[in-house]
């Protein structure tokens, strides 16, 4: 006959050490379950910010994630991209910006990490790199002059600077001074020609200016097509937007494109820009879709998509970028002279721009 122990009584000594034996015994084996035993898995999502045009971004995402089996998740802002970057620093694994200057001010405040990868080192030209490998760039554009095509001959263009002269006085339309593009723009002469040539060609834009000014690019050729005014400064990649849209193509066809001193240096460009943020989960394969936006067939879509310049030598040109210019000298096939000014130095020009800008009251109401 076999002897039963029996369990001790409620409330006694012994029976306490047990449940507290029993429930030390079940969190353990949680623990265990979450941080011991692996856990399965989906595919690995990559998270984005960027500031980029939808339309342009996804289809590239969704051929990614098809040749891959890596997830893209995407959070596309209209602006505050920097800000969003310094208030959730690792919200997401890489961001894409339309406007590279900002990562610059990025990695200034720490915010990224270096990208480690030969294959973008090889498709990438060097000036096109940020010297540490905080950022590189995958595309750009010509900050350009547009102009009506009824009544402004190309041969009266010539300079950014020579838009200040009296002649356009009452002529020129533009966006505001203190939007990204125009800031940068402004950084660029500011390095390039220095504060006294700089500050005299804001002054005589300000007093040429047709309109106060606002809106977007486009809506700086609408003008032109209105007859509001005869020249604008604007991204050259508009020409092509306008021309593929229904209801815009009467103002790109109003219009057409002028690099800005092709006999002086070269035009001013804005240039797109990516990074890893300092999110460290998912570094690689946050480091593999960078790799994938600067191979050659990406860049070709790219190209095809955005009417920008790609970075990448190989890259076909679009059939209506390889028109822009047409019988500019120096111009050949949309392919123009650059004035390559470093990021850093177009950041830090930024407040002086902005002071300058104040000085004038550039944006006041005309």
């Amino acid at each position: 006959m076999t002897a039963r122990s029996e369990a001790p009584p409620p409330g006694s000594p012994r029976r306490a050490r047990l449940v507290a034996l029993a429930a030390a015994t079940v969190a353990l084996l949680l623990v265990i379950a979450l941080f011991v035993v692996p856990r399965r898995r989906g595919p690995r999502e990559i998270r984005v910010l960027t500031d980029r045009t939808e339309s342009h971004l996804a289809p590239l995402f969704a051929e990614f994630e098809r040749a891959t089996g890596l997830a893209v998740r995407v959070v596309y802002l209209d602006k505050g991209l920097l800000a969003r970057l310094e208030s959730r620093p690792t919200e997401a694994d890489l961001v894409i910006t339309k406007d590279a200057d900002l990562l610059e001010l990025a990695r200034g405040k720490g915010l990224l990490q270096p990208v480690a990868s030969e294959a973008i080192r090889a498709a990438v030209p060097e000036r096109f790199r940020e010297p540490s490998g905080a950022y590189f760039s995958d595309a750009y554009r010509a900050r350009a002059i547009f102009y009506s095509r009824e009544r402004v001959k190309p041969e009266e263009l010539s300079t950014y600077e020579a838009l200040a002269e009296p002649r356009w006085r009452g002529r020129v339309c533009m966006r505001s001074g203190y939007h990204d593009y125009n800031l940068s723009l402004f950084g660029q002469m500011l390095a390039a020609y220095g504060p006294a040539r700089t500050e005299a060609f804001l002054a005589g834009l300000k007093a040429n200016l047709a309109r106060t000014p606002g809106g977007d690019d486009r809506g700086q050729a609408r003008a032109i097509y209105e007859k509001k005014c005869d020249v604008a400064l604007a991204n050259s990649y508009y020409m092509g937007i306008m021309l593929s849209s229904a209801d815009q193509r009467a103002w790109g066809e109003a219009t057409a494109v002028f690099f800005p001193d092709q006999l002086q240096g070269g035009s001013f460009v804005l240039r797109s820009g990516l990074a890893l943020t300092t999110a460290r989960e998912n570094v690689a394969p946050a480091t593999r879709l960078l790799e994938y936006l600067v191979e050659p067939a990406t860049q070709d879509r790219l190209a095809a998509l955005t009417f920008a310049y790609p970075v990448a030598g190989k890259a076909e040109l679009s059939e209506i970028n390889q028109r822009l210019g047409a019988g500019q000298p120096g111009v050949v096939r949309g392919v123009f002279v650059v004035h390559d000014v470093p990021l850093a130095e177009t950041a830090k020009n930024r407040e002086a721009i902005v002071r300058m800008l104040d000085a004038i009251q550039f944006d006041q109401p005309r």
